[in-house]
Formats: structure tokens, sequence, C-alpha cells
């Protein structure tokens, strides 16, 4: 079976999450492309098209009425040709977009013949706001990634390498901060938290970056200034809270995750985080929002949880995790990403569902 992922085809970015679910499907026997150019260009050579985030569609860029336009009929085009589409369902709306691109996630959730889900909480709201919907519906979890990084690092290897004091107990919140609700959160319940010798790492919390910016003269001169400002700070305030480059690679992930005694998530608006199994298979504790599909699974495995717009409940959660940190659960958190999110078993879940829909349409 001849299989689309519509991603780009380079598979470079800040996110690894479809590269590696890709050679995960090619090694349970599927032909496996991923291109947005080939949705564009040449859908109906495929067996089945699968849809990650709508905005790949588009570069990134706002769509013009136009685009989704074509859209709407390539989609069709699809379902009149029996080419099964499977949407993943990553977000419930676009992070950063105009009612355009919104119109593209409906389409093409409307257009799917399978929604994934990354978690139950995402299927009980996508029923609830679509009851009538026919599609088929499953929960595949976000998997780990594993075969990206180099050989293991030692906790004091991984804080040497990034500048932290070996007897820290270190707070990541990893990732982008995507408005600064995000950036006083964190910062603000890591300044609360009663611990020793505490130190944050939020490498992008910093909204200024040193070689990320494409600004220009004066503007260009003021950010650097403001970088160097922030980084000559955080010794004082034992932290480290910028990033020369606008993404972390892939290579140094295993440093941060490494490093940390507890993962803080930051995002308040979200349904899903690749930070929080991430975090399970380093063996590290996460505090996040009692939300989405993030809140289930934290809940699920005995993790804490809190309301972002209420501080004392983001206080006891990172409490908490810290608590359980010296409890060992994150061991518990290691032992339940190897059983259930392991990238060989979350694509054999995908291959399944691809031969459930070509053997359909084949009756």
């Amino acid at each position: 079976m001849k299989v689309l992922i519509v991603y780009k085809s380079s598979g470079l970015s800040d996110n690894p999450f479809v590269r590696l679910l890709a050679e995960g499907i090619r090694a349970c026997g599927f032909e496996v492309v991923c291109s947005a150019d080939e949705f564009w260009n040449n859908a109906a050579a495929y067996d089945l098209v699968h849809f990650q985030w709508p905005e790949e569609l588009f570069g990134w860029s706002y769509p013009s009425p136009e685009q989704v336009a074509e859209l709407g009929e390539r989609l069709r085009m699809l379902r009149e040709r029996g080419i099964p589409i499977v949407y993943t369902r990553h977000n419930t709306l676009p992070h950063k977009g105009d009612h355009r691109v919104c119109e593209a996630y409906r389409l093409i959730g409307e257009y799917a013949d399978a929604v994934v889900h990354l978690g139950g909480y995402s299927l009980r709201q996508f029923r609830a706001k679509y009851p009538d919907s026919r599609q088929i519906h499953v929960v595949i979890p976000h998997h780990i990634y594993e075969g990206i990084y180099g050989p293991d690092i030692t906790r004091g290897e991984a804080r040497q390498r990034l500048g932290i004091p070996a007897d820290s107990f270190v707070v990541l919140a990893f990732g982008a901060f995507r408005h600064d609700f995000e950036r006083k959160l964190t910062w603000r319940a890591f300044r609360r938290l009663r611990v020793p010798r505490k130190f944050l790492l939020a490498p992008r919390l910093w909204p200024h970056t040193l070689n990320g910016s494409h600004r220009r003269g004066l503007k260009r001169f003021a950010t650097r200034l403001l970088y160097y400002g922030a980084h000559a700070a955080e010794r004082l305030f034992r932290s480290r809270i910028t990033s020369a480059e606008g993404l972390i690679p892939d290579a140094d992930l295993p440093a941060y995750f490494t490093a940390a005694d507890v993962v803080f998530i930051q995002r308040t608006d979200i349904l899903n985080s690749g930070n929080v199994p991430q975090a399970f298979a380093f063996g590290r504790v996460v505090a996040g929002p009692a939300a989405g599909n993030i809140g289930e699974m934290l809940t699920a495995t005995g993790n804490p949880v809190f309301d972002a717009a209420d501080p004392a409940s983001v206080d006891r959660a990172l409490a908490e995790a810290v608590r359980l940190t010296a409890a060992g659960h994150g061991e518990r958190n290691r032992e339940y990403a190897l059983e259930h999110l392991r990238l060989p078993q979350i694509a054999a879940a995908y291959g399944q569902l691809y031969t459930r829909l070509h053997d359909a349409e084949r009756r």
C-alpha cells in the first residue's frame, strides 16, 4: 500500500513526530512518502492520504481563498476516487492563523474517513461537537522519540554541557512559549517554588534569540542587546531562559531532559504536548495543565495537574512533582512509556487502521 503523509518532504523541523512515525510505518511494510507538494500535484497516485497539521498544506503561511477552495476540490476528488483520508487531530484549532486556516481544519475534519485522536479527551470532544459523525475514530497515543539520539549521557554530563550547577534542583520547561501568559506562568511558578538550589531550565522562555531574528538595523541591534542582557542575568536568578538559536536541535534534547528533575508543561490552551511522553521516556515527573489529552494522561499516570488560572493550584502541582520525584515516581513514568508509547506498537496501530480503510474501499 502506498501512503502519502502530508508533511514537508525534508522531515526537518523542531518536531520529529512525523519523521519517526513514517519510519515506523515503513517498517510495518508500507510504502510511505512525506510531502505536501505531492498532495497538490499527485495525490491520486496514492492508496491513502494521511493529514497531520493542515497548516503544512500552505507552508505554515496564511492561505488565499483560492488555495482553500482548491483544498476542497482535492478532497472531493479523493472521495470520488475512493482514496481513504486519515486525519491525526493534533490541535482543536490552529494556534495561529485566520478564518481560512480554520476552514482548512474544518474541511479536512469533514472529509476524513478516519480521525486519529492522541487521547480519549480529543475523541469525546470531537463527538460532542459533531454528534452525527459517521467516521471511524481511534485513539492512538503520541509515540516516544526513539532512535534519534546519540549515546546516553549522564545527569552530571548533561548539566555540565548546559552550564547548570551540579547540585541544582532543575525544573525544565521545554519548547516554545507561544504567548506572554505562558512565560509569566512558568517564571512565577518557579519563583514561588520552595526548594533549595532550584534552577529553571527554559531555553526559549526569553522571546529574543541571538541568531534567529529577521530584523535589520537598529531593531536587530536592540534584539541582540535584550538577548545579552537576559543572558547576563541568568546566573543571578539561577536560570537558563535564553537560546542563541530559535530551535533546539534534536541531538541536544537528551541533555535537557536528563539534566531535569521535574518537567513543567507551560501550555495552557492546547490539546496535546509531545513533551509529556518524552519526559516519561526519560523517567521524569511531569506537572501540567488539567486540560486536553495532557491532563488526561497526567491524571491517569498519577502526575500532578493544575488550573493555569489559579496560581495556588500551579504551586501545589509543582510542589507535588518535587515530592513525587523524591519518591521515585519518575521511574514509573518511564515504565509506562516503554509499555504503551513505543514507536513499533504505535506504528502498527496506524498500519492496522490503514489496512482497515483500504480493505473497506476495495469491497
